[in-house]
């Protein structure tokens, strides 16, 4: 299937609303105008073979075709004639990315190697030194100059194409001036270049002609104004989601409080339902939101986000919440995540369509446009090279939503696995229950039975004692805590009675 047609049929069948579809990339409009720039080319003779002999040293060392580079002050081509597009773009922001295709004649050597390569080159020369030496571009104060350097623009008269020496467009001279080529008669030149005549005299050695296609010009100005469409879009739906996140923040707070009795609270069930959002890993693998390397693909965020909703109902834990508020929230989380994937699908088929237009661009014109246009336009424009809006809000969601409810593993000892309830920092940085460094010490063992750290478990005293994380414990982990403490007590018990059972006589 057609790129055109898969692009139609995503927005259609994921359900992308109408102001979405509004701002997304006109791929066929953008198809229409590369074909308008085809029949430019074509027009000043060159087709897409002869673009790629011009652009390109097909006479390179290794054997392998590049881009030959221009010198602005001093040109010195391989070919007879030779084709530099480029692309400018001014620091202001308002006025539009300007192509432009610079012809450079080179009359000091006519003996070429390649016969192909001969032939093309003198055929374009001659339809270009007729053009220079058309009375229209004829200036009486120069005669026989070193260099000549000219502008002439397309331009469109109903259905046919005419040539025009007279450009309002601002583009660097040859010798890098900012000021515009401006040429003063305004005849219609498209008769002269379709001629065939004898050759003219040599004039100069070099020889430049600057000329500024129409459709191109379009073609960028377009895609660049959707892209700014698409910025303003990313931002919106961010500030959108932002929103969202800090309410089923404030509301998650509210409803899993730890400050009042268990039996009026759902910090458990809050706590169950994150755990397995982190265990699916829906966006990224965890604790790697930071990286887009690790981020998912909109298919697999699709598939994880649905996966973690079937857990959740198999769990029946939104059954069993104690307060209405609850489910109501968990609905509120469950489609704001749903709302974030349909921004990175909408995201990722732009992306795709961005790509694909460019590719498609070069593979009709030969200018080689696809990795210089995003390069030029990459600092203006944050939905494709911004941050990744699923680290964004994933972050947000991570530090705001997520870090409400703390985790039994991130406060489990790692030798009993229960809570690390009196937490003892060792010098390393491990954290142990009071109770297991006790029996370390017990069996002689002085290392940190993490990393090895040398005494870390002999020096430790009462200062290692965590304050701050046991405290924390008791306020969101009282079952856990209560559980230990029994423990704790038994096994005291066991160690001064012994397991066998008091018989009284």
């Amino acid at each position: 299937m057609k790129f055109a047609k898969v692009l139609q049929q995503t927005l259609v069948e994921e359900d992308i609303p109408e102001e979405w579809v509004e701002a997304a990339i006109k791929y066929k409009s953008l198809k229409k105008c590369i074909t308008k720039v085809v029949r430019e080319l074509k027009f000043l003779g060159l087709e897409q073979n002869t673009l790629k002999f011009l652009l390109e040293d097909p006479n390179s060392e290794d054997g392998t075709k590049k881009i030959i580079e221009v010198d602005q002050h001093e040109t010195l081509p391989n070919n007879p004639i030779i084709a530099e597009y480029t692309l400018t773009k001014s620091n202001d922001k308002s006025k539009p990315i300007l192509p432009y295709l610079k012809i450079t004649l080179n009359y000091d050597d006519d003996e070429y190697t390649d016969d192909h390569i001969h032939e093309v080159g003198l055929q374009l020369k001659h339809k270009i030194e007729m053009l220079l030496n058309n009375d229209d571009f004829a200036d009486d104060d120069h005669e026989e100059p070193n260099t000549e350097q000219q502008v002439i623009e397309i331009k469109e008269e109903g259905d046919k194409l005419i040539l025009s020496p007279q450009t309002t467009h601002s583009i660097p001279s040859r010798l890098g001036s900012p000021e515009p080529f401006e040429l003063n008669n305004s005849k219609s030149l498209d008769k002269t270049i379709t001629e065939t005549k004898e050759p003219v005299p040599k004039q100069s050695k070099t020889n430049e002609i600057v000329i500024m296609l129409n459709s191109d010009t379009k073609f960028f100005q377009m895609l660049n104004k959707e892209l700014e469409s698409l910025d303003d879009l990313k931002s919106k739906e961010e500030s959108n989601l932002i929103s969202q996140v800090d309410s089923i923040s404030h509301s998650v707070k509210s409803l899993s409080s730890p400050n009042v009795s268990l039996k009026k609270t759902d910090l458990y069930k809050w706590r169950e339902l994150f755990k397995i959002y982190l265990d699916s890993e829906v966006y990224f693998k965890y604790n790697q939101t930071n990286s887009s390397a690790s981020e998912r693909n909109a298919e697999q965020i699709k598939k994880n986000l649905q996966e973690f909703v079937n857990r959740v109902t198999k769990s029946g834990i939104t059954d069993q919440f104690k307060k209405k508020k609850s489910l109501a929230v968990f609905n509120q989380f469950i489609s704001m995540n749903y709302h974030l994937l349909k921004v990175l699908q909408f995201q990722s088929i732009n992306t795709e369509a961005f790509r694909k237009i460019l590719k498609k661009f070069d593979k009709q014109t030969s200018l080689n446009v696809k990795n210089r246009f995003p390069k030029l336009i990459n600092d203006d424009h944050v939905f494709f090279s911004g941050a990744s809006l699923a680290q964004s809000i994933c972050y947000i969601m991570q530090t705001s939503v997520l870090t409400l409810i703390p985790q039994l593993d991130d406060y489990t000892c790692p030798i009993c696995t229960s809570v690390a309830f009196k937490p003892i920092k060792l010098s390393c940085g491990h954290v142990f229950c009071v109770r297991c460094l006790v029996k370390l010490k017990q069996q002689d063992k002085s290392n940190c039975p993490i990393c090895r750290h040398e005494n870390a478990v002999v020096k430790a005293d009462s200062t290692n004692l965590d304050l701050k994380s046991m405290a924390l414990m008791k306020t969101y982990f009282p079952l856990e805590v209560k559980e230990k403490l029994k423990e704790r007590d038994k096994e005291r018990y066991d160690e001064v009675v012994g397991k066998e059972k008091c018989i009284i006589m």
